[in-house]
């Protein structure tokens, strides 16, 4: 039975000119989905931007200097009160990035917490999430190379991500999910703002080193709901890029002058190439099994594709040290 599916974009709505083509046909037209944006307020938010121009929804998040602005104004509309949340900034290092305090962390990690609260928010206000069975949240600047599986394929109970780009946690930049985990997922916040002691108390016994980060901070959020043995995997079908005129606040990435842009994460890149080269079927399709058995087929092929990449480096090492050193054995 076919699901109805809404498509959501997090946080900007970039690189357009270079995405919006393959995330149409392989994303979009191929879940049959329709397009919602929770995008940060910017003037580039028109009809010119080919994400905005085909969007049923558009929902234009405040671009705060300091995120933790945003953070006040949700805990005064959810609770009624301003708390000293930021105490929460010793957890230290890289989780609420964008938050100013004399404890900063660096990158976007606040931000995007802060935008899953506020997509939450719109959902409910404008009762969307009847209208839907599956929700699939992502990122514009993704360049898909595969066609996603339609969403009928993937069981409805658990909550789906690509596999990979963990960094000790799950992946921040794609998952696949019913109208059941919306909460869940998107209420990232909450514990914040509700009851930062208690959290503080909780992330320090769970990881007492000071290096979380927000794909860490999702895992643990979904182990303390009970609900991270949902958690399943897909392999991964797309990349993230930029053109090098496009700001980040994080990876700069790495110029391909195939595409003549520069590929953010290129394990992301080297992973869709696996993902195409063995686990597509003639019609281009990925091909999907029960999960344990997927993750030893990706983990196994990514671990071949570093030694073989580890083998030819050292090869050519060997080449050019014979040379340098006269043709000796070494």
């Amino acid at each position: 039975m076919k699901q109805k599916t809404l498509v959501i974009i997090l946080g900007q709505a970039r690189a357009d000119k270079l995405c919006w083509s393959s995330f149409k046909k392989n994303v979009l037209e191929e879940l049959d989905a329709d397009l919602a944006l929770c995008v940060g307020k910017s003037s580039t938010n028109d009809n010119s931007n080919l994400f905005w121009a085909n969007a049923k929804f558009r929902w234009e998040v405040p671009e705060y200097d300091d995120f933790g602005d945003g953070f006040d104004q949700l805990q005064k509309d959810r609770y009624g009160k301003i708390t000293h949340w930021r105490k929460i900034l010793q957890v230290q290092n890289q989780w609420l990035g964008g938050i100013k305090a004399e404890e900063e962390h660096p990158g976007s990690g606040g931000l995007l917490i802060y935008f899953r609260a506020k997509l939450y928010d719109f959902l409910v206000k404008e009762d969307i999430i009847s209208s839907y069975q599956r929700f699939v949240i992502t990122r514009s600047d993704f360049i898909w190379e595969i066609p996603h599986p339609k969403v009928e394929r993937l069981n409805p109970r658990y909550l789906w991500f690509p596999y990979g780009e963990f960094y000790g946690g799950l992946t921040d930049r794609h998952v696949i999910i019913s109208s059941e985990h919306l909460n869940a997922y998107l209420n990232l916040i909450d514990p914040i703002l509700h009851n930062t002691d208690q959290l503080i108390k909780e992330m320090l016994e769970y990881n007492p080193y000071p290096i979380w980060n927000l794909e860490q901070y999702i895992l643990f959020h979904l182990k303390s709901l009970n609900i991270a043995h949902k958690v399943r995997y897909i392999p991964y079908m797309m990349f993230s890029v930029r053109k090098e005129s496009t700001p980040t606040r994080w990876a700069e990435g790495v110029y391909d002058p195939d595409l003549d842009c520069l590929i953010k994460y290129p394990s992301e890149k080297s992973r869709t190439a696996l993902t195409k080269k063995y686990l597509t079927d003639r019609s281009g399709k990925i091909m999907l099994f029960n999960n344990y058995l997927m993750v030893m087929i990706l983990k196994s092929l990514f671990f071949l594709k570093k030694k073989t990449l580890y083998t030819r480096i050292r090869k050519r090492a060997k080449i050019l040290i014979r040379h340098l050193l006269g043709n000796r054995i070494i």
